[in-house]
């Protein structure tokens, strides 16, 4: 039953961050940023933690979310600052800046999920975030058609961290399926096609559109995921942290809008 269940992971995390990262490149930039952060690998991640074990053992996966999200955004950092150089750089630094505040945080996960996002989290993304702002930014994007090795190499990046995530939660626990649930999956492929197709000059400006209001909105999804699924199951409760997580964006557009007017 685990290996089935690890092959549709594999396969429905696969296409739906595939379908993601291409979706990113064919809107607005106002929207990129909103398209790049829409939680996938986070929702398919605690879906299938529900999923393979039961909707309670979700809260203490949602719980190191938030802290997860400093490893996960200094990866999107170190990658930026270092995509100057070369791609191999960026992506063995930018995994590195991942990995290794990930191993500590394991070793001090955070006892609730307020010092998760206060204490852990949102620090280390505030400080990601203001070593990229100062990069030289370009914006424009060009259109690629979907071919069929773009969307193999991020349904393969994506479907493989999903299947992950699920051995990881069966095996050595709930945090580190949490844990994982914030690996940049659709931040690597991203990054790895866009360097690739568009560039090196775009990725300082990519990476800027992905801290806010993208890294909150991952924390609302784990927050209202931990409330809503031990009550409502994985299925209502995907829907109400996706509903609550859409509404965040909305609100931040709409205040953003007011804000510049």
């Amino acid at each position: 039953m685990l290996t089935l269940r690890l092959i549709i992971s594999f396969l429905v995390g696969g296409i739906f961050i595939a379908l993601q990262t291409l979706m990113a490149e064919r809107v607005h930039g106002k929207w990129r940023n909103i398209v790049l952060t829409i939680p996938s690998t986070l929702a398919l991640g605690l879906f299938f933690v529900g999923f393979t074990k039961t909707p309670n053992d979700v809260v203490e996966a949602a719980r190191i979310v938030p802290a997860a999200l400093a490893p996960d955004y200094l990866f999107v950092a170190v990658f930026a600052l270092l995509s100057r150089f070369s791609f191999l750089l960026s992506l063995i630094g930018g995994l590195l800046a991942w990995a290794i505040p990930a191993y500590f945080l394991m070793q001090f996960p955070p006892a609730t999920f307020a010092s998760s996002a206060f204490l852990y989290g949102l620090p280390l993304v505030f400080a990601g975030y203001l070593s990229v702002r100062f990069l030289p930014q370009v914006s424009n994007l060009r259109t690629f058609p979907m071919t069929p090795f773009h969307i193999a190499i991020r349904s393969l990046i994506g479907g493989t961290i999903i299947a992950l995530i699920v051995v990881l939660a069966n095996t050595l626990g709930n945090l580190w399926g949490g844990l994982f649930s914030a690996f940049p999956a659709a931040f690597t492929s991203t990054f790895i096609i866009y360097y690739r197709l568009q560039g090196k000059a775009v990725i300082p400006a990519v990476a800027r559109s992905l801290f806010f209001p993208g890294a909150i909105g991952f924390m609302v999804y784990a927050w209202i995921a931990a409330l809503s699924f031990p009550v409502y199951g994985i299925w209502l409760g995907t829907l109400a942290a996706y509903l609550a997580t859409f509404f965040f964006f909305w609100l931040s557009n709409r205040l953003y809008d007011i804000i510049t007017a």
